[in-house]
């Protein structure tokens, strides 16, 4: 990652490694020692410990796993006598059983491949699996992070102290967290309903079934809880609740991405009647209302879309206007690149350009929100590719100008046929700051939630669109 300060390479065997020098104990390091990252077996930790003592380390952090996760007496005692001897020096302990810390600015990591880029996500997680996967998920939507601690059994530093920590970081304007349980549910309570009145707050609780509640225990011996006090809790101090990453994931671009629509009602929009369809189903089956087009908005849209191969109703089936004018215009205009294509004003305005389609919906008065979808498994080859780069492309740019809060979802991805194609249109939302999702359910239910939010936490939600804005 490029860090800037010193880094000392310990092992007891010596010798060298990517060209430092390896020393054979902490004793033997010359400079200072800030921070120790610790990989040997765990019962020689409390070894390693005494060392950090004797050099000033002030964070042990231990990758090293095997302690009271395993559910053994012995291994459960170790930790014990850990933290005890930590507290004794005082020495922070960051894990047991965690990956660390990820944090661009300070050009930390624990993957070799996390973006240098910093952005306004904190995250927190008590699983090293599921931190990397969070990351991973959110970075190619767009997203990036302030900083990222995985923190395991939580021994010590714990997910009441990072959340308070995260609450006062001016670096990070959303936090996330994904958490298996707290050994302090009153402190807890309280760090959380502080934390949520500075910023949204987005919870993943792991293991809220019977069986993964017994998981979270073995996993990282972590204290869970009934789903139900959980659920309460979180509702009580204003924390947005999801039940998997891609959930999660979701939430933070709609938090960070998209405007908070007014109301419950949108509109879909998108290429063939049947995915429009299960679009529909999806979209009220969170909550959201699909009203009927006014008929001078119809009209005016019946100039604009032939009628065979559409259904100009809502959902619309837009599927002659995402791509056969584009094409036509391609092929007089002789490029050869949907690039060239986007520049080109014709294909944002005219007597049927995606720009007026997008300036009719902009005047319907009742709508709330806008839902662009393009379902890539549901047409043929070619015809795909032509939807994807002449139709997407230039109704995402035009979306841009409309007043009402817009998505655009890339959805139906079934291999790499599929996925390839849509990775420009995925692309272009991601350069352009558009909220982009990867299915009709996530985006439905992103929506939702937001808007509940924005009812319930309305300066809040302003206070983060400015600053998104400013920064």
């Amino acid at each position: 990652m490029g860090y800037q300060g010193k880094i000392y390479a310990t092992n007891p065997k010596g010798g060298e490694i990517l060209g430092l020098p390896v020393y054979r104990s902490l004793r033997e390091i010359p400079g200072p020692v800030d921070h120790v990252v610790s990989c040997i077996p765990a019962e020689e930790t409390l070894q390693l410990l005494e060392e950090c003592r004797e050099v000033g380390a002030r964070v042990l952090q231990l990758f090293t796993a095997g302690f009271a996760e395993t559910g053994e007496p012995d291994r459960i005692e170790l930790q014990r006598k850990l933290v005890e001897m930590a507290r004794r020096s005082n020495i922070r302990i960051l894990g047991p059983n965690c990956m660390g810390i990820y944090c661009p600015k300070s050009r930390i990591s624990f993957c070799l491949n996390y973006p240098q880029e910093a952005g306004p996500i904190g995250l927190i997680s008590q699983s090293g699996s599921n931190t990397t996967y969070i990351i991973r998920s959110a970075v190619v939507r767009g997203l990036r992070f302030s900083k990222a601690i995985s923190y395991g059994n939580a021994c010590d530093i714990d997910e009441c102290d990072l959340l308070d920590y995260l609450a006062d970081d001016g670096e990070t304007k959303v936090i996330a967290a994904y958490v298996e349980g707290t050994s302090d549910a009153q402190r807890l309570r309280q760090v959380l309903t502080r934390a949520a009145s500075i910023k949204p707050v987005v919870i993943y609780k792991g293991g809220y079934t019977e069986g993964g509640t017994r998981a979270a225990s073995s996993h990282t011996g972590a204290l869970a809880g009934a789903d139900a006090v959980w659920d309460g809790l979180l509702k009580q101090v204003g924390a947005i609740r999801v039940h998997t990453v891609d959930e999660m994931v979701d939430m933070l671009v709609a938090l960070l991405r998209m405007k908070p629509p007014r109301g419950l009602n949108t509109c879909a929009v998108g290429n063939g009647g049947g995915a429009s369809l299960l679009a529909t189903d999806e979209l009220e089956r969170a909550g959201l209302r699909l009203p009927p087009i006014p008929p001078h908005i119809r009209e005016r849209l019946k100039e604009l879309i032939p009628l065979a191969g559409s259904m100009i109703r809502n959902p619309f089936d837009a599927s002659p206007l995402l791509g056969a004018e584009q094409a036509r215009l391609l092929d007089t205009a002789g490029m050869s690149g949907w690039e060239d294509a986007l520049r080109e004003a014709r294909f944002l305005r005219g007597d049927k350009g995606i720009g007026d389609f997008m300036a009719a919906l902009d005047d319907w008065p009742e709508l709330d929100s806008v839902i662009l979808h393009y379902s890539v498994d549901s047409l043929p080859g070619t015809i795909r590719d032509w939807v994807l780069a002449t139709g997407a492309g230039p109704m995402i740019v035009a979306a841009k100008e409309c007043h009402l809060p817009v998505a655009a979802t890339v959805h139906f991805i079934a291999n790499e046929d599929s996925w390839l194609p849509s990775l420009k249109v995925q692309k272009l939302c991601i350069e352009a700051g558009f909220p982009l999702f990867l299915s009709m359910r996530g985006v439905a239910r992103a929506i939702r939630r937001l808007i509940e939010f924005n009812e319930s936490h309305p300066e809040l939600l302003k206070s983060l669109r400015e600053e998104m804005a400013s920064g």
